[in-house]
């Protein structure tokens, strides 16, 4: 497992480098981007912004699909059908990318009459940016299929140099165009550009690494699209269900609310957004040798990497999602508060967080199962799940806004309601079942641990944030470290396996370091002498 415990350490450090490294330009561009357009501008950016993703979550599953078939065909080494595979999936994304386009015409043609309270200069500017939004999208699908070839290799690595290169490019010119005065124009150029740049650099490195592969010309093969398609439209419930659960809200708050509101719900969800898919990570790092050990028939190795990934979402989705829970509203008036953005929109925005976050917590159960259940082909279950789980929280939070008026607080309450209703214990329990483990141990391990962590957590947070108002950056980040340093000590002795714990404290331990140095002094000779 040493072999397997390094090349998963370093595809995860590469993902959670690129995915830190955007959450910093989140940080930093964010407050940026909204002083400079103003909460209007900001508003409609947002909702274009999701407007476009919903055309992308609209693939078909093709996405999801090529990324597991490949990583299958090259476990099987059936280099043929992984370029067939590939063809296939480049022949349906340019199809998907032409209709993109069209429905970004049709959706930009709406806009003024979707969302009323949208100023009418910026209503025709719309009708103009969507299309070229949806031409960005069909980029990044092709990009896509080169990306799941690195990932199939476990070349993670390479994969997030391409996105971590990328995001300079995009900082900077993002800066330099606002700073111009190009506001939403300069913004879609720049996206336009990062697909672009996206696609040519995922191809390039795929090639390396991937010399047999072959991706011209597109061609449709029937059993591979059969496949692609047999998999991927389950898959496309699930995603549309996960995009319907996280971007929905902006949708409903700008018809429903006004332009302006969808600024403030943003920020409460930004931080959270970004952080999701942080520790999606450590389950989608996990999937290709889950999909390996899958298409080998072992069921042990399975059953060990599907509870190393609940330990390990466990682990970090504690501290994070507990942590925005207590320290949301310090947190967001120290980096939005300013002009266009007062104290009201600070208040607003750290609840919406702190629901948000809430609602994140019983993922924490659910994650690792999705991923295992993917892997072993029931993607029909999980996608079944996700489409009620969206269908109950869209229909709570407009029941929420609309007949009860909760405003913002009802649009987030509809996520958390409507996400412990539905799946919580489902999915878990179905993937148990297909790995032979014992529903009663993950439920204990899983379940009963992280609920126990948590309260010790939000207890050590409340206590901490006595210490005095953070009200700067400087006393926040005291706070923060002291609330991380404590729960380090609960996840070590509470989360952490044992096997593990030994490990860490037989690196640590001065004896095991002086063993390693003299190790690596240990040098051979020509003639087999070492000295």
């Amino acid at each position: 497992m040493s072999t397997f415990r390094s090349k998963y350490a370093r595809n995860l450090g590469a993902n959670w480098i690129a995915h830190g490294a955007n959450i910093a330009v989140m940080f930093f561009l964010s407050p940026f981007i909204l002083h400079t357009l103003g909460q209007v501008e900001y508003g409609i950016w947002s909702l274009l912004t999701v407007l476009t993703g919903y055309m992308g979550v609209c693939d078909l599953g093709v996405r999801t699909s090529t990324g597991r078939h490949v990583t299958m065909y090259l476990g099987r080494g059936d280099h043929s059908a992984v370029g067939e595979t590939i063809r296939t999936s480049i022949a349906c994304f340019s199809f998907l990318g032409i209709l993109a386009v069209v429905t970004g015409l049709c959706v930009g043609w709406l806009f003024p009459s979707l969302f009323k309270s949208v100023p009418s200069e910026f209503g025709g500017l719309a009708q103009l940016l969507l299309p070229l939004m949806a031409l960005g999208l069909w980029m990044s699908l092709l990009g896509s299929v080169f990306a799941s070839v690195l990932t199939a290799h476990d070349r993670f690595d390479l994969a997030r140099a391409v996105d971590l290169v990328i995001l300079v490019l995009r900082v900077a010119v993002v800066v330099l165009v606002l700073s111009l005065g190009f506001g939403l124009i300069g913004l879609v150029a720049v996206a336009l550009g990062r697909s672009l740049l996206s696609l040519v650099g995922n191809y390039v490195l795929a090639r390396r690494t991937y010399p047999e592969l072959v991706a011209w010309p597109p061609r449709l093969y029937r059993d591979r699209l059969r496949e692609l398609l047999g998999y991927g439209l389950a898959a496309s419930v699930s995603v549309v269900s996960l995009h319907v659960i996280g971007q929905t809200d902006l949708v409903i708050t700008g018809a429903a609310i006004d332009v302006e509101a969808v600024t403030v719900y943003s920020v409460g969800a930004m931080a959270v957004l970004y952080s999701g898919t942080f520790l999606r990570h450590i389950y989608f790092t996990l999937f290709p040798p889950i999909q390996r050990a899958v298409a080998r028939n072992d069921i042990a190795e399975g059953r060990w990497l599907f509870l190393r990934a609940g330990r390990g979402g466990l682990i970090f989705g504690v501290l994070v999602y507990v942590g925005m829970i207590v320290f949301a509203e310090p947190f967001i008036r120290l980096w939005m508060y300013g002009p266009g953005f007062g104290e009201e929109a600070v208040r607003h925005a750290a609840v919406v967080m702190g629901i948000l976050a809430a609602s994140r917590l019983p993922l924490l159960f659910v994650g690792a199962g999705v991923q295992l259940l993917n892997a072993m082909g029931h993607v029909r279950l999980t996608a079944a799940i996700g489409a009620l789980e969206a269908v109950v929280k869209l229909a709570l939070s407009v029941v929420f806004v609309v007949v009860f008026g909760w405003g913002l607080v009802g649009v987030a309450a509809g996520t958390v309601v409507g996400r412990l209703l539905v799946g919580t214990f489902i999915v878990p329990w179905q993937a148990c079942l297909k790995v032979n483990m014992s529903w009663r141990k993950y439920l204990v391990e899983i379940g009963g641990r992280g609920m126990l962590v948590g309260l010790l957590m939000l207890a050590w947070c409340l206590l901490v944030r006595q210490i005095g108002p953070a009200n700067t950056w400087a006393s926040f980040f005291v706070q923060v470290a002291l609330a991380t340093a404590g729960y380090g000590v609960l996840a070590l002795w509470l989360v952490v396996p044992v096997s593990d714990r030994q490990r860490i404290w037989q690196r640590l331990s001065p004896r095991e370091r002086a063993r390693r140095r003299s190790r690596k002094a240990v040098v051979t000779t020509p003639d087999g002498e070492t000295v």
